[in-house]
């Protein structure tokens, strides 16, 4: 009995600390309410806002549910936010003015130093930006009949010859040697063999050796064709007038036919019409987009549009938010706008919302951390139906994506979507709670309870009552029980509290709106010290398809990670260094490279390196660097993680989606030519090589026979391939079907009619 009476007296004594600190909190809410009214009485013009700051956030009454209540909780704060950008901006605004007054010329000296000293491009789109190489004349003649320069072959000796007659032309074999059959980038076939003749290609697999990379050579000499058998697969037709020959693969900022004058021109026009679109974005946020796409810098869907807005790091963040909140809301239309419009309207800005989110760091991190990433994107808008829908949106879309990446150790995924948005808006509140100012230290741990609270359940247990009555008395035993349980466990919760206490969710400022700028260079060794390669070596070893942003007509939306190149390959001749630069050194701010894969893979080594770390910190420098080196192939993404007191005073850095190539491409060559079939079509090819020496020899062979047939028609060249189709590539009939199609070296050149 004196042990159940202790146990009494201990549950008594807790409930009466229970009592004592919801007493408190109850006191802590009244007397902030009164301070906010006190505050609202006297107007936002008066005082330095420095009270309403440090205020508590205040409750509305009538207001119960935990989704309203962090709604409320959220729009105080960012109105207080708002309130002190406002005024910092101000003060930034006079601080200015006041300098220019002490110069005594009111900012005339200075606009004419501005004007003398050349002004450091926004950014430059030419394929070759990000490696910032000068301009310089061509120094090598074009040559005629190729699209590119062509490699000095290693021997002149070696170098395939062919006769040509005006009226025919004798079959002669000119090359033959192995080759990857490119796939794509990420797949290729390394037992292809290819024969070059003096009208045809013929492109082959050795039988017996299937999947198995035997790399030698390439040779004229028809005895050092190796005893294989060869299962022919097509048969291409060479000739100027229907064969293309390209030995460099071009960027997606190169349009068709225009040369590099040409290209800047336009790049330079785009680059002017996107300033005039941000300052549109500052007034009004549809025009600025519809302006864009009228000018066909972005397209007239969702996610081009998202693309524009997550790029472009010289909008206004607190824009991005009203064009995004409005949008949702069906705002942005004309009064007399329909009902169907409206929901055309809305659901366009959902989809454009969704592919926002997609483009932040929130798959593979805790719900917590992928709030923290959205939110400094942009400023939440001021109204608080249209930021409960966004941040709805955000928890199911942060759900769907996690569901599909598959399991990440450390990251906790509930069992439904609405668990995930409860999560989302207990977070938020949260978040204002916990770094409340009239909340003493002591009391943090009822806020840690209050936030646990939120998830727990009382469901009814009842264990299969009907097979254990009897007659019609039911025991005590067998009655349903009421047990509390979970919705999310105490560890999850527990580790969510700890980092939103360690560091607050905060939206981006837009008074110091500093964004960071990319530099990029080659390095021989994955060193970030290491020296830079020279534009000679550049240009000798690098080709332009690794140092092209890729984006479409080279129109790139900041000066960071849009400077990226947007494909890397697993065997490069040199490393790609990344040279972040800020104004100042900030010993509060850091950046984290975090790589993402496109599938989660626990076994998987890690894809791509950072060195020499992957988190920048800038507290001794202004400036910090780290090499990227490929580990495997495949699609990657690379986001930029901020970190520190200091983030929201930075622009976000956008991800960038990369692919790393295989080796094969390095020295891929394509070959496409018009097919007979009196419909235009096109057939195409591409094949790898190994070294630069054999490209240069297979190229150097393929003119050959190009201009050994630059003197018959296009139809006899034709008529020339379907012969050799139908001899080496028999069509499938009954008993073929399942018989052996492969042919020897002497079938071969037999059917061929080379001797």
């Amino acid at each position: 009995m004196r042990v159940l009476a202790d146990d009494v007296s201990t549950t008594e004594q807790k409930i009466l600390r229970v009592q004592n600190q919801l007493l408190g909190a109850q006191a802590v809410l009244s007397r902030h309410n009164s301070v906010m009214r006190q505050a609202a009485a006297r107007g936002t013009g008066s005082g330095s806002g420095t009270p309403a700051k440090e205020a508590a956030m205040a409750i509305s009454p009538g207001k119960n549910t935990m989704r309203s209540q962090a709604l409320d909780m959220m729009m105080l704060e960012c109105t207080l936010d708002d309130r002190d950008d406002d005024e910092q901006r101000q003060r930034l605004a006079e601080a200015n003015q006041r300098r220019r007054r002490e110069r005594g010329d009111n900012g005339a000296t200075h606009r004419a130093e501005m004007a003398d000293t050349p002004a450091r491009p926004w950014r430059n789109a030419r394929r070759r930006s990000t490696l910032r190489r000068k301009e310089r004349a061509q120094q090598e003649p074009k040559q005629q009949g190729s699209d590119r320069r062509t490699p000095p072959s290693d021997s002149a000796a070696d170098a395939p010859t062919a006769s040509r007659s005006p009226t025919s032309l004798v079959r002669q074999l000119l090359l033959h040697g192995p080759a990857y059959k490119i796939y794509s980038g990420l797949r290729a076939r390394p037992d292809t063999y290819l024969f070059l003749f003096s009208d045809i290609l013929v492109v082959a697999v050795r039988v017996g050796d299937a999947g198995v990379a035997v790399m030698t050579a390439p040779s004229v000499d028809i005895n050092a064709v190796p005893a294989s058998r060869y299962r022919v697969q097509l048969v291409i037709p060479l000739a100027p007038r229907i064969t293309t020959l390209k030995a460099q693969r071009e960027g997606a900022s190169k349009r068709i036919g225009e040369d590099d004058d040409a290209e800047e021109r336009r790049v330079v026009d785009q680059e002017e019409r996107v300033r005039r679109a941000c300052h549109l974005f500052e007034k009004n946020t549809s025009e600025a987009v519809l302006y864009l796409v009228k000018h066909d810098i972005i397209g007239i869907n969702a996610d081009t549009v998202a693309g524009f807005l997550h790029r472009c790091t010289a909008l206004s963040r607190r824009q991005t938010g009203s064009f995004l909140g409005a949008g949702i809301m069906g705002e942005n239309l004309h009064e007399n706008s329909t009902s169907d419009e409206v929901e055309r309207e809305k659901l366009f800005h959902q989809q454009t919302w969704i592919a926002y989110l997609d483009r932040c760091n929130i798959v593979g991190v805790p719900i917590d951390e992928a709030l923290r990433s959205i939110l400094l994107y942009f400023r939440l808008p001021q109204n608080r139906r249209s930021t409960g829908i966004l941040l709805e949106i955000a928890a199911l879309q942060w759900y769907v994506k996690n569901k599909e990446y598959g399991t990440v150790p450390g990251v906790y995924l509930p069992d439904s979507q609405d668990t995930a948005v409860k999560l989302v808006f207990a977070i938020m509140f949260l978040n204002s709670e916990a770094h409340n100012p009239m909340i003493r230290e002591a009391q943090s741990e009822a806020v840690y309870h209050t936030f646990l609270n939120k998830f727990r359940a009382s469901v009814v247990d009842d264990p299969a009552l009907a097979g254990k009555r009897k007659g019609n008395v039911l025991r005590k035993r067998d009655q349903p029980r009421v047990v509390t349980i979970m919705e999310v466990p105490t560890d999850v919760l527990r580790a969510i509290y700890e980092r939103v206490l360690g560091s607050r969710l905060v939206t981006c400022s837009d008074t110091y709106a500093t964004a960071a700028e990319f530099d990029v260079d080659w390095v021989g060794e994955a060193d970030a010290a290491a020296l830079p390669l020279s534009d000679e070596q550049v240009e000798r070893d690098i080709e332009d398809i690794y140092s092209d942003p890729g984006f479409r007509d080279g129109i790139l939306f900041n000066a960071s990670s849009d400077r990226l190149p947007a494909k890397f390959n697993i065997d490069p001749p040199a490393w790609v260094r990344v040279t972040v630069r800020i104004p100042e050194p900030d010993a509060k701010f850091a950046l984290t490279v975090r790589v993402l894969a496109a599938t989660a893979d626990a076994s998987a080594a890690e894809p791509i390196s950072i060195l020499p770390s992957p988190r920048l910190s800038f507290h001794a420098s202004a400036s910090a660097s780290f090499v990227i080196r490929p580990q495997q192939v495949g699609y990657f993404t690379l986001h930029f993680v901020p970190e520190g007191a200091r983030a929201r005073y930075y622009h976000p850095i956008p991800p960038r989606s990369v692919i790393v190539e295989g080796a094969f491409m390095r020295q891929a060559v394509q070959v496409s030519w018009k097919r007979g079939d009196g419909h235009g079509n096109h057939g195409r090819h591409m094949f790898g090589l190994d070294s630069q020496s054999t490209k240069a020899r297979w190229i150097q062979g393929l003119e050959t026979a190009l201009k050994a047939t630059a003197a018959m028609s296009a139809k006899d060249i034709l008529r020339s391939a379907e012969k050799a189709t139908q001899a080496l590539v028999p069509a499938p009939t009954d008993q073929t079907k399942t018989s052996d199609q492969s042919v020897s070296t002497a079938q071969l050149m037999g059917a061929l009619g080379v001797a």
